[in-house]
């Protein structure tokens, strides 16, 4: 097994395949998104030991101390729509699940919470973001960017990220094999990817259901941060609906309850759990 994070070998066909390996870099998805740009091919992968400027998901940074996690973005050419696009973040999410249940030996405390943060016991591990590059009305590129807490102690999270986040380690109470657990990563990603191109969305959606808990809680949607720092012409953090989870549809929409009985169905927005309600 590989020692630091720019010696894994996957054993995969294509995902990872060609790999390049950082020990700091500001972030993996700028870089892939350059890569892409100019040509790379589907699966190329770019990792990092540590990110000066990670990028989360809607705008946000992700905390990316070096040594102790993995940072990682992926070059897809998935031949879709663009309103396909998202079926790559729940690929992604399910092997994220996955490995982590591995890790743990059980998939109790796992959970997706939609669309894409993986949480261990309430708290999130691993955060995904999906950038596009359009050709005319179809996906030229993908970059699917994975951040996971592997490593990460406790007391290293900044202050206002201890109440919500967690790794795997502190979560298991022992370290992992880091660059172990990436490269089973690589591989599980590469065989949901499979499933996702081979069989569609259906197969893929069925699997991330094993992992939602969100049923029947209240939660609060609003806007994220898009190109100009609005989304969807509100700005971010306007609320857009707040109610009941009752399930995600075909398509991945999350579907809510409102207060008034409608059912309401979000493509897009930032999920909060409202605490103490069900």
């Amino acid at each position: 097994m590989a020692a630091t994070l720019r010696e894994l070998k996957p054993r995969t066909r294509w995902v990872a395949q060609p790999l390049e390996a950082h020990a700091e870099i500001d972030s993996t998805n700028l870089r892939a998104e350059e890569l892409a740009a100019r040509g790379a091919s589907d699966g190329t992968a770019v990792l990092a030991e540590r990110q000066t400027s990670g990028r989360g998901r809607l705008g946000r940074s992700f905390f990316s101390p070096p040594g102790v996690g993995i940072y990682c973005s992926l070059i897809l050419r998935p031949r879709c729509s663009p309103e396909r696009a998202h079926e790559q973040i729940f690929a992604a999410a399910v092997a994220v699940a996955r490995c982590a249940s591995e890790c743990l030996g059980s998939s109790e405390s796992v959970e997706l919470k939609w669309p894409n943060d993986v949480l261990l016991s309430g708290r999130k591990t691993s955060g995904i973001n999906l950038s596009v590059q359009l050709d005319g009305n179809s996906v030229a590129a993908a970059v699917l960017g994975v951040g996971v807490n592997v490593n990460t102690a406790r007391e290293d999270f900044p202050q206002e990220l201890r109440a919500i986040a967690t790794s795997l380690a502190a979560e298991l109470g022992k370290p992992l094999d880091r660059a172990a657990f990436a490269e089973r990563l690589l591989e599980e990603l590469e065989a949901q990817l499979d499933t996702l191109r081979a069989q569609g969305f259906t197969p893929i959606l069925e699997r991330w259901r094993e992992f939602f808990r969100m049923r029947g809680k209240r939660v609060r949607v609003a806007s994220g941060i898009g190109p100009g720092g609005v989304a969807g012409g509100l700005g971010a953090g306007a609320v857009i609906a707040e109610g009941s989870v009752i399930g995600v549809d075909s398509e991945g929409a999350l579907l809510l309850q409102t207060p008034t009985g409608e059912i309401e169905r979000i493509v897009a927005g930032d999920v909060t759990v409202l605490r103490g309600e069900t």
